[in-house]
């Protein structure tokens, strides 16, 4: 997964930052045209964040393993399911308690 990640990183940035120097230096013609440019850099961008983001979670999870609490929920403590790992491998707590998690920070 890490080096899925590391190479979809790789391949938008250049691309990115070219089609955003492209745009840059084209002649615009129409403010509509300016702001599909804009956009289309603002999604570009968007998608590098997040693969970097993804990446940041391999990694941490990387060093959970190696610290021996990959598999431990952050929460409570308790192993956290062989499937939901399965599912999300970056998980960092269980379902019960992810759902609670996520209940307060809406």
């Amino acid at each position: 997964m890490r080096r899925q990640v590391l190479n979809e990183l790789l391949e938008a940035a250049p691309n990115a930052f070219a089609q955003s120097s492209l745009n840059a230096s084209r002649k615009v013609r129409a403010w509509a045209d300016e702001a599909e440019a804009e956009r289309e850099d603002d999604v570009r961008l968007a998608e590098i964040e997040v693969e970097r983001q993804r990446l940041q979670d391999i990694e941490q999870a990387q060093q959970r393993f190696a610290d021996g609490r990959y598999g431990v929920c952050a929460a409570c403590g308790e192993d956290i399911p062989r499937e939901r790992l399965l599912a999300l491998p970056v998980a960092i707590r269980c379902a019960a308690c992810q759902t609670r998690f996520e209940g307060r920070t809406r």
